[in-house]
């Protein structure tokens, strides 16, 4: 899942990922994610909202490219 802040009242939401939704760009949400403000995460958990973080990776990885995951790895870096 995806988790949603809105940008006026600022309320967080979790948003579930879709079949058809592109994994790279999933990926890169990910990603991006790990760079997010301990605040963010606080205020997450309150909401009781656990945010992924990067001893995760390999997971979501598995979870969007199968059990080739470890190949992809690889080819992105």
């Amino acid at each position: 899942m995806l988790i949603h802040e809105c940008t006026e009242c600022r309320s967080l939401s979790i948003n579930r990922i879709a079949a058809d939704d592109d994994s790279e760009s999933i990926l890169e949400v990910f990603n991006a994610s790990l760079a997010n403000s301990y605040q963010l995460s606080a205020r997450a958990e309150v909401d009781g909202i656990l945010m992924l973080n990067a001893e995760d990776g390999e997971l979501v990885r598995r979870q969007l490219f199968g059990q080739n995951a470890e190949m992809l790895h690889i080819c992105l870096e």
